[in-house]
């Protein structure tokens, strides 16, 4: 709709003579003959800093960098429970288009734009294949994904196998993965509904799985201890010779992308972050043999950056540390 100026555009064309022509307002001149109209204006061409126009958000931003650059210096954290009790409370409840996008639902903020919310799925796809060439996995029978959220990668892998887990700690997560795969015509999607205080409960309720992956959901556990109750699940869910794709995001030099530890629905993709280094030895702590990492220093389908793809293979007890040294450590990067 156009708003048009139809001040005085009565029936008489003298009236509307009048409306148009107002009478010279001299209160808007100060002294010495200046218009404030016209000094309004010059005024309004100035280019103002955003920190002067809009200073309380600007304070507001300078104090929180400073809140976090102390709780860090200090290395405050709060109590683990009190983390695994923030998420709980977060997922459990979707009814809000933000937290469904941080879920990735198909049609939800950024991922209204359909080919946007497919082209993701399709890129983890094509990741798993590459893993898969290079370390010559088979066609799996079984998958389970940690974390299954809005379906964008249940709809893309649900075909390669005869069941596909889809574990998730939010009940709405798991009913809109169930509705995703039907749309597709898939029928082997079984869902697995955790409690965020007790994830090692899966262990009882799903059979051994060729595949394991799980993406955009280790920057939102709880903390990187957590993180690490969740890889040992991993291990112990794979078969001997399946493989797990499992996305981080790593941490660099500095506080900026360190795991935050307090406030979690604040710090929600940074919650835990691992050194990629890191990240491999503790797989391997857990009875998994890193094989390859894919680097994505930065992802335009999210907005967000550092994010670190792992292939790990599960390998039986007693060969494990002659299979670990046969085959080296690889690294591919993604720009």
């Amino acid at each position: 709709m156009s708003h048009q100026a139809g001040v005085g555009q009565g029936s008489g064309g003298a009236a509307a003579q009048v409306a148009r022509t107002p009478a010279p307002d001299h209160s808007a001149r100060g002294t010495g003959g200046r218009d404030r109209h016209a000094e309004g204006r010059w005024r309004s061409r100035i280019q103002v800093p955003d920190a002067l126009r809009h200073p309380r958000a600007w304070l507001r931003a300078i104090l929180r960098d400073a809140c976090l650059g102390v709780l860090q210096a200090v290395h405050f954290r709060q109590p683990e429970n009190t983390l695994i009790s923030s998420s709980r409370t977060y997922w459990g409840d979707l009814r809000s288009e933000r937290k469904q996008e941080d879920s990735h639902w198909r049609g939800a903020g950024r991922f209204e734009d359909d080919a946007r919310w497919l082209a993701l799925g399709q890129e983890h796809f094509e990741i798993y294949e590459e893993f898969s060439r290079a370390v010559n996995f088979r066609r799996p029978r079984r998958i389970a994904e940690w974390g299954c959220g809005g379906g964008i990668n249940a709809v893309r892998f649900g075909p390669l196998a005869d069941v596909f887990y889809g574990i998730d700690i939010s009940p709405d997560s798991l009913q809109e993965c169930a509705r995703q795969t039907q749309s597709a015509g898939l029928h082997n999607f079984t869902p697995v509904l955790i409690d965020a205080a007790n994830p090692e409960a899966v262990l009882t309720r799903i059979e051994s799985c060729d595949l394991v992956i799980s993406t955009y959901v280790f920057e939102a556990l709880p903390s990187p201890e957590y993180g690490v109750r969740v890889l040992r699940i991993i291990g112990e869910v794979l078969s001997p010779g399946g493989m797990a794709v499992i996305q981080t995001k790593y941490k660099e030099r500095g506080r900026a992308t360190a795991s935050r530890r307090w406030n979690y629905a604040r710090n929600l993709a940074w919650n835990a972050t691992y050194r990629i280094e890191e990240f491999w030895q503790l797989a391997k702590s857990c009875g998994l043999s890193p094989k390859m990492v894919k680097l994505q220093p930065e992802q335009p389908l999210v907005s967000d950056r550092n994010y670190a793809y792992f292939c790990l293979r599960k390998v039986p007890e007693a060969d494990r540390h002659a299979k670990e040294d046969e085959t080296p450590g690889r690294v591919s990067a993604s720009f």
